[in-house]
């Protein structure tokens, strides 16, 4: 009886583990987004229920591009790991406050936040102390489906570093790249060796997880230069820490010069043709994005002063026309077309296509 009352515990402890372990990576989706109307590139999207960090992030991001770069950027870069043909993706669904908690906050007893990923208290980088460097994280699951449940393959996580003055105040003089570089990649170690050994992770921390570091948007300057900087595939162990390069560029800039001159020559043709067209002053302003030296995309912005129907349809031809016909590059664009403050009109043109245009009325 000894025995038997024995082995049956153990088929317990057995069947409780198997569950808990299929609890967590099987799940049957309430809810699936084919995002056939998107472009190719894009996960289908599985719905599990918001993240629990959706709230800080959106106070933190709403403001710059950062909110669409971050999100798009990690689904990327998770790509080269976990095929957008292939798997599904979901919010994230094991970071929560408690977690966030222990990542961003610090005390001056280090036990207190013992894997926090901020600088130490007392500690000066590039002649600032106690600054505040990690401003969030933003988690993203990705799923295999099998039959009708979800298994959980993989993780990826967005380190998001923003350093600010001990007082969360902007910063008089940016910090190096170098410097920032460096700390992400002391973020991406810290991060993992948390994952591996707290308790919150212990189903999933075997999983592959994607690990990256992002530099947000320098808010004294701009809105939209947030970027990739690094990212580790880890397996087990911390993987090989490599550089990214996603930029987000401002057309017609220096940098858009320095990096494309080819593109900001033929933009800059484009917005001399459409003031030459329009009959008052007209604003038209570009943000592209490149991935390792290459445009992808870009955004236009057109900003008219329009009088009449006729009018909108004219220089929204005008628009379209010259994309067709003066960028050399091949990549996708769209332009929103504005007057009075009001979207009037949409281009889209997709790599390998022309431009078609869709007024709102």
């Amino acid at each position: 009886m000894k025995k038997i009352g024995i082995l049956c515990l153990v088929m317990f402890l057995l069947v409780g583990c198997s569950q808990a372990q299929e609890n967590i990576k099987e799940q049957t989706g309430s809810d699936t987004a084919s995002m056939d109307s998107f472009e190719s590139g894009y996960y289908r999207i599985v719905d599990f229920g918001g993240s629990k960090l959706r709230e800080n992030f959106y106070l933190n991001f709403s403001a710059t591009s950062d909110f669409q770069t971050i999100g798009r950027g990690l689904q990327i870069l998770s790509s080269n790991y976990f095929s957008t043909s292939s798997h599904y993706m979901s919010e994230g669904q094991y970071f929560d406050l408690d977690q966030r908690s222990a990542l961003l906050k610090r005390d001056a007893d280090v036990n207190k936040y013992p894997y926090s990923l901020q600088s130490p208290k007392g500690e000066t980088i590039d002649g600032i102390t106690d600054p505040i460097m990690v401003s969030n994280i933003q988690e993203q699951n990705y799923y295999i489906k099998d039959g009708s449940n979800y298994v959980l393959k993989g993780i990826s996580l967005a380190v998001i570093l923003d350093p600010r003055k001990s007082n969360n105040d902007s910063l008089d003089t940016p910090m190096s790249d170098k410097t920032i570089e460096d700390f992400g990649e002391q973020c991406i170690e810290k991060l993992y060796k948390y994952i591996r050994n707290d308790d919150a992770f212990k189903e999933v921390k075997d999983l592959p997880i994607l690990i990256t570091v992002f530099k947000a948007t320098d808010t004294t300057n701009s809105t939209f230069d947030g970027n990739y900087i690094l990212e580790s595939y880890c397996d087990k162990e911390v993987g090989k820490i490599r550089t990214v390069d996603h930029e987000n560029v401002l057309f017609t800039s220096a940098r858009a010069n320095e990096i494309d001159k080819t593109t900001a020559s033929e933009f800059d043709i484009i917005k001399t043709s459409l003031k030459e067209a329009s009959q008052e002053a007209v604003g038209f302003m570009g943000e592209a994005k490149y991935e390792n030296g290459e445009i992808k995309s870009m955004v236009i912005t057109a900003n008219l002063n329009i009088k009449t129907y006729t009018e909108l349809l004219y220089l929204s031809s005008i628009i379209a026309d010259n994309i067709n016909s003066k960028f050399t590059n091949d990549f996708s664009i769209k332009v929103l077309v504005n007057s009075q403050d009001k979207l009037q009109a949409v281009i889209i043109k997709e790599k390998g296509k022309s431009a078609k245009t869709y007024p709102l009325y």
